[in-house]
């Protein structure tokens, strides 16, 4: 394997142990490899407090092999780099990680008491607490139903957030994408782009959960910060 193939495999978190040393070898040995490394490195700006022991301890053992002083301090700065670089590469979360950890269903902020429909009342209040026991598969189905007889924005939203909970991804965000949050000024607008942009996360589609996080993290929404946590994750 060339020295190219090495530290490709490096920065996709993909080297075995064997292949790890021939690295550190090479950078060990190639004065110009190790300066290009170098460089890359610093051009990264990836410095992290973070610290991974295996390679900590390669470095505690390469330090007890006698070498040339000069070049020693050259592959200590290349190798120090790594260490950090290593451990922010092998902590690096990915999509569907970041969608785990940030994924809740929205709690049921409707209230029933108000309306004076009391039939369709009770069907809502059945498709909630439906939501609430987190029975999504017959929440959604529940709330698809009572939308195709009254297309209210609340009804739509926990539809499609249902289909999201139940790990229906491209049907949520279908749902949630088909209908026009803004031009009809919902209450769910920003709620409703939170959801799309992890779906979209969930997805491998970064530049469009992107898109929808954005627009979370530019507004006035108690998701507003947590939308501009995640795209910094993301960056």
């Amino acid at each position: 394997m060339n020295k190219e193939e090495l530290i490709e495999k490096y920065f996709s978190n993909q080297l075995s142990e064997n292949e790890f040393q021939q690295l550190e070898q090479l950078l060990q040995e190639d004065a110009e490899l190790r300066e290009n490394f170098y460089n890359e490195l610093e051009i990264k700006q990836a410095i992290t407090q973070e610290k991974h022991v295996s390679l900590k301890e390669r470095l505690q053992k390469l330090e007890k092999k006698p070498t040339n002083k000069k070049s020693w301090y050259l592959y200590a700065a290349a190798v120090t780099i790594l260490i950090v670089i290593g451990s922010l590469f092998y902590n690096l979360k990915t999509n569907d990680q970041l969608y785990a950890e940030n994924f809740e269903a929205y709690p049921n902020v409707i209230s029933l008491s108000t309306r004076s429909e009391v039939s369709i009342e009770n069907k809502e209040s059945e498709a909630f607490k439906l939501y609430d026991a987190e029975k999504f598969n017959k929440a959604a189905i529940a709330f698809q139903d009572l939308y195709e007889k009254n297309e209210k924005d609340y009804l739509r939203f926990y539809h499609g957030v249902s289909l999201l909970a139940k790990n229906n991804t491209i049907e949520g965000i279908e749902v949630l994408e088909g209908y026009d949050w803004q031009e009809q000024q919902s209450d769910f607008t920003i709620p409703a782009f939170w959801y799309v942009g992890l779906a979209y996360l969930k997805l491998e589609k970064t530049s469009e959960a992107r898109n929808y996080l954005k627009k979370v993290a530019l507004s006035d929404s108690q998701l507003r910060s947590q939308a501009q946590r995640l795209l910094k994750q993301l960056d």
